[in-house]
This record gives C-alpha cells, structure tokens and sequence, in this order.
C-alpha cells in the first residue's frame, strides 16, 4: 500500500482517519482497529457482512479461483457479452492522464486492462480471494494498482476523491444498493460521472426486493426507467439505457459542482 492511499483512507463506519500501525490501520479516534493482509487493506466491519453480502462474499471466494476462466469461455461461446461491454463502454470512458479511478465489486480487476495504463486505479471488492487474483494480473501485466476489501455501502475513501466511480456487475447482489449508490456519489469529485453498468435481469431482481420499488419490476423495460430511482437526490443528468448488441444496461449520473 502506498504512502498516498493511507491519506485518502477512512473508517467508513466512524467517519474518521486512520493511521497506520505495524501492520494495521487504527481509527484516529475510536481506535477500530483493521488488519491489513497480504498488503492489502480489509476495512469491513460486521455490519459489511450481513445478508446479501455475506453470501456474495462466501459465492465470490469459492469461484474466485476459476472466475476469469468461466467469463472467457463465455464469451467465447456467446454465453455472456461482459468483453462486448467493455469494449463498447468501459474503454470510451474519457479519462487523463493522472486520474483516479475507483472501481467497486472490481472482482478480478478485468476492467483495468480496458482502461488507460497513466491512470491512478483503485480497486474495492468484497471478496478477499478476487482481489488476490486481481493483483497477480495486475502484477503480470506490470500496471500499478490499489485494492481494499471493503463493503461498498461503507466505501473507506473520504469525500471527493475520485474522477471517475466505476461499478460493473454485483449491484443486484449487494444488501443496500442504495446506500451503495450513494456512496459511490461521496467519494466522487464534484463535476464527476458515475457509472453503474449491470445486467438488465439484475435490474429486475433489485427493484422486485425493494418494497417501495416493485412496481418498477415488472419487465426490463420499466426497471431500466426504475433503476434510475438508485441515483441519490441531486444528482444531475441522471440517464439509463441499454448498451447495445449486450444484456447490460449502463446507469449514469453526475454529481453536481458546489
């Protein structure tokens, strides 16, 4: 972990800085304490592992080993158009030089080859054994990335970070996709886009879950107009539409400046 990262880190549970001690980082003021493994920082708290994410995190570990493999082939085969999105989206994004990127349930870091070697990528995921696949590939490929194991409800980065917040896949497995969204828009720079790209079926189940939303779930062609009750208020150009020739939608929004 590099000596910038522990600046922009938080206690996403305390709202606090963290300081780092032997081999952990400390809460300044509560002093909560999170182990950092195999350099890789864990701020997940007990609350990040409940429900929903405590089952993505067990499902996400078991396949981590093989993960790459199965989405390869599947795309091979015409199973899944996940390398379609990337090409198509993913690599469009405008970036410069320098930028920070924060990509949440980054997974196995499979979007970092889809994007511009001169930016600065941070990866958040909650599966331990995914992001470990992540920084091999990113090692045998020579780019230089930062990962944290962290819940993405409680994204431990401080406020207005980021030029670009990523999330592709995972929005229907996490146990608050609001709270998740909002999240993202914290810890964004001000002027920032957000994008949220997931598989339009997904859309359907996270809407069908979410008591006061349901009506949105009825077809993919509600839940894509629904799916953009996610954005948080305020938010600003806030837009959602199928990605073509695939079965993703991508979600958008931009966080407006003071």
């Amino acid at each position: 972990m590099r000596e910038e990262t522990l600046d922009i880190l938080c206690n996403p549970y305390k709202g606090e800085p963290l300081t780092l001690v032997a081999n952990s980082l400390v809460g300044a003021a509560s002093g909560q304490v999170f182990q950092i493994r195999d350099g890789i920082p864990v701020i997940l708290a007990d609350e990040g592992l409940q429900g929903r994410n405590r089952k993505s995190k067990i499902l996400h570990d078991f396949w981590a080993f093989g993960y790459d493999a199965i989405v390869s082939l599947g795309d091979k085969i015409q199973l899944n158009t996940e390398l379609m999105v990337r090409e198509q989206y993913i690599a469009k994004l405008e970036l410069a030089p320098g930028d920070k990127v924060l990509e949440t349930a980054a997974g196995t870091a499979s979007n970092l080859f889809h994007l511009p070697e001169s930016i600065d990528y941070y990866g958040l995921d909650i599966s331990f054994r995914m992001l470990k696949h992540a920084r091999k590939k990113a090692k045998a490929a020579d780019r230089q990335i930062e990962l944290v194991q962290a819940d993405a409800a409680y994204i431990p980065f401080r406020d207005d970070m980021f030029n670009l917040v990523l999330q592709m896949g995972g929005l229907q497995f996490l146990e608050d996709p609001f709270r998740s969204v909002s999240e993202m828009a914290r810890v964004a720079l001000p002027g920032t886009t957000v994008h949220i790209i997931d598989e339009i079926g997904g859309a359907v189940r996270t809407l069908s879950r979410l008591p006061a939303h349901t009506k949105y779930a009825k077809d993919k062609e509600t839940a894509l107009e629904g799916i953009k009750r996610l954005a948080p208020q305020g938010m600003m150009d806030v837009s959602s539409h199928i990605i073509e020739k695939t079965d993703f939608y991508a979600l958008s929004f931009k966080k407006p400046t003071p």
